[in-house]
């Protein structure tokens, strides 16, 4: 089997209550450190991060939190910072498109990034530390949940025992990858979304312990040696002096960013924040993975729904046909999508790529009774047309689309153009590290295809297959549906009767199944629940009685 390398991030391996005192859950890098140069065991994130244009000049200094769009900084459980900085990031993101959700829940991001019952999954402990992968993953996979809903105070045991996850608030439908080095990217980020996540080399000798402020000047660090921390940028400013940070380790040059911790609100003496240099050597490292913002989000209900193939995001990029073949002028890859829970009208369609400059069309393309996409271009249906202006996950709001087949496929095609080199897209793939998994995807025949470069479809299985990789991965194309059904038309006929009454009962009493949308629209009163008295309620409403 051949072994994937990626980028190392251990962030969230730290806990402390004080500035002194650092632990750190290190990944097993065998003999990785010295002797190998960086770029061996590392994603080269500097090269795909996207440098932004900020829309006009950005202010010398900018807070979020003066802006009132942070909530609370919390103390973070076990290993998980990279958790509480993302859920952190979209909190402030929600503050500021003037939503607001409160807190939401890290320990369900924690929860869902660990191994499954199959074996599948994150190949950690609720304990242990994370990646920027899973919490992109799980944001634009499985959507954020209220902290109310799963409270840090929850066990593992007693979130395996609950009988049904909560509906999430949001999906964060959109994510940029930074390029973390470049100082009006990072700002650009933070002044139109609110936030950042960054990652850092954390260590108590760089910090100045009277004016919380940290500054790591050291240039070069095995890979082995890093201590991994993950924060939400929430603001900065240039004319922060330099004076300010530890007096044998300044930076050069005044400025820094405001950041927000996990440490709680009584870390420091800024209320759980602290201030970090612009220079510090180590800060958005590529090592670490990829600093991202969030840039878009959707908010569901019962009666909306993601369509997948795979819940854990992008690992990797899906690149060895576009490496093989080197002069093709486009690339289509497709995702078939089960639409029987009745939420079957398309109205975003989400995918990750690092082909910036790359034009892309996205497609319906019917499937054939062999689970197939129809090859015949004749027989697509043009969703939507762009250019991917940055890496990360994209989100095309398309005319809706309403699918009449239980099964389609939603298709992404990527078109070479002068200014990309890539044809690539993201791929929930399986990795490793020192020869241990770190994910196992769990993917399977028949839900991921390339349409175009051999005539006929190919599973992308097969093609990992022809690459001695029996394991595979899924490619990261989804779609954002709900149900246009009114309320009470359980039986789908477009009007509401008598018979939609019967119906709930049917269901009530065993006789009859229920999809996603039927249980939504079930629901009449809205209590989250079908029950008699939604049967009731529409027989009211057919009677002329106020519900």
């Amino acid at each position: 089997m051949k072994k994937r390398i990626i980028a190392l991030l251990l962030a969230g391996g730290i806990l402390t209550g004080a500035a002194s005192t650092v632990s750190a859950a290190q990944i097993d890098v065998a003999d990785t450190a010295a002797e190998v140069p960086v770029g061996v065991v590392a994603a080269d994130y500097e090269a795909v991060g996207t440098e932004l244009e900020p829309a006009g000049e950005l202010p010398s200094s900018y807070s979020s939190l003066d802006m009132g769009y942070v909530t609370p900084v919390r103390s973070q459980s076990y290993n998980t910072c990279w958790a509480y900085s993302a859920t952190a990031a979209a909190e402030v993101m929600l503050n500021k498109s003037g939503i607001g959700a409160g807190h939401l829940s890290p320990m369900d991001m924690n929860y869902n990034g660990t191994v499954g019952g199959d074996g599948t999954g994150w190949q950690r402990k609720y304990s242990d530390a994370g990646y920027p992968y899973i919490a992109l993953g799980y944001m634009t996979s499985l959507g954020f949940v209220s902290e109310e809903d799963i409270p840090v105070s929850m066990t593992y045991a007693e979130y395996q025992a609950m009988e049904k996850r909560p509906d999430p608030i949001c999906y964060a439908d959109s994510a940029v990858y930074l390029k973390g080095g470049d100082i009006d990217t990072v700002k650009t980020a933070v002044y139109e979304y609110g936030a950042a996540v960054g990652n850092f080399h954390y260590s108590s000798v760089y910090l100045n312990a009277d004016t919380y402020a940290y500054c790591c000047d050291l240039e070069t660090i095995p890979t082995s040696r890093l201590i991994g921390h993950a924060i939400t940028i929430v603001g900065w400013d240039d004319g922060y002096g330099r004076d300010n940070f530890n007096e044998e380790h300044l930076p050069e040059n005044d400025g820094a960013w405001l950041c927000k911790n996990s440490w709680g609100a009584e870390w420091g003496n800024l209320g759980g924040y602290f201030w970090i240099s612009y220079e510090d050597d180590h800060l958005f490292d590529s090592r670490f993975g990829p600093s991202y913002a969030i840039t878009g989000f959707s908010q569901v209900s019962p009666r909306v729904w993601m369509h997948q193939n795979e819940t854990d995001g992008a690992t990797f990029e899906f690149d060895s046909i576009s490496d093989k073949e080197p002069d093709l002028a486009e690339i289509v890859y497709a995702n078939v999508l089960d639409f029987s829970d009745g939420c079957n009208v398309i109205d975003k369609v989400n995918f990750e790529t690092t082909s910036v400059g790359a034009d892309y069309e996205l497609y319906y393309i019917p499937v054939g009774e062999d689970g197939v996409p129809s090859a015949p271009e004749s027989e697509w249906t043009l969703l939507y047309r762009g250019t991917v202006g940055y890496s990360g996950y994209i989100c095309a709001d398309i005319e809706d689309y309403k699918v009449t087949a239980e099964k389609g496929a939603v298709a992404v095609k990527l078109i070479r153009t002068p200014d990309t080199e890539s044809m690539a897209i993201g791929v929930c793939e399986w990795l490793s590290v020192s020869d241990r998994f770190i994910f196992k995807p769990a993917v399977k025949q028949g839900v991921s295809w390339v349409i175009g470069y051999r005539g006929e479809p190919v599973d992308v299985m097969d093609i990992y297959k022809e690459n001695d990789d029996d394991i595979g991965g899924a490619l990261v194309i989804k779609a954002l549906g709900y149900t246009d059904l009114a309320m009470g038309d359980v039986d789908r006929d477009g009007e509401i009767t008598i018979l939609d009454a019967t119906h709930i009962q049917r269901y009530l009493a065993g006789i009859r199944e229920f999809n996603r949308a039927q249980l939504a629209v079930g629901d009449y009163d809205g209590d989250g629940d079908v029950t008699i008295l939604d049967a009731t309620r529409v027989q009211r409403h057919l009677a002329g009685f106020s519900t």
